[in-house]
């Protein structure tokens, strides 16, 4: 008896590590992306990025990401201080572009073609611009800045689906959360109150190497 179940157990492992398997792929798609709190509409841009894909059963992947993205958000609204009216109103307009380099890890789950992606991310500002985030006075009104730098690391959580077109070509949606504030706005101190956090929406293609 102990022989048979050696045998089945080796069998199993042995059917286990056959499914083991490696593959490099690249992705590319559309972001939209806002920061929460701030009043802002989303920023309409792209990401770009490199995957590894490392699949340990028929149903479970696990996949490291490195990606560049463009983030931020745009048409966010400063205060001014009305020495007539002691209150605050709205100032000037401007964006925030916050672009990052992510790191992410994956899991995939596997159903047929389709496929359910779960998994944190790190991510590492590499480029935020400033030309427009100041204090200044204009027509004699003293304008606050746009926004103040906070913090340059950001970890996220990531939620997608996706889809095999075809053996190499694929598509997927991903919504990504950040869960410490990037920035921190006027914005958010004389509208809502929220915390200022990174969101994001992508959909884009994927081509996996054989």
């Amino acid at each position: 008896m102990k022989k048979v179940i050696m045998l089945l157990a080796v069998c199993a492992f042995g059917s286990a590590n056959a499914q083991v398997s490696f593959k490099p792929g690249v992705k590319a798609g559309y972001s939209a992306s806002t920061v929460t709190g701030m009043g802002g509409e989303y920023r309409s841009n792209f990401y770009l990025g490199l995957y590894g894909n490392l699949k340990l059963t028929r149903i479970y992947n696990m996949q490291f990401e490195m990606m560049y993205l463009r983030q931020g958000v745009d048409n966010i609204q400063s205060y001014r201080y009305d020495d007539n009216t002691y209150q605050y109103v709205k100032g000037r307009q401007g964006s925030v572009p916050l672009d990052y380099l992510s790191l992410n890890l994956i899991n995939k789950f596997n159903f047929d073609k389709f496929s359910m992606h779960v998994g944190p991310g790190i991510d590492f500002l590499v480029s935020e611009h400033t030309a427009t985030n100041n204090y200044n006075t204009v027509g004699g009104n003293y304008y606050e800045p746009l926004y103040s730098h906070n913090n340059g690391v950001d970890l996220t959580f990531n939620f997608g689906l996706g889809y095999n077109i075809t053996e190499n070509f694929g598509i997927e949606a991903r919504m990504r959360q950040g869960i410490i504030e990037p920035i921190y706005s006027n914005a958010s101190i004389y509208s809502d109150y929220s915390a200022n956090l990174n969101r994001s929406f992508m959909v884009g293609l994927t081509y996996t190497f054989k």
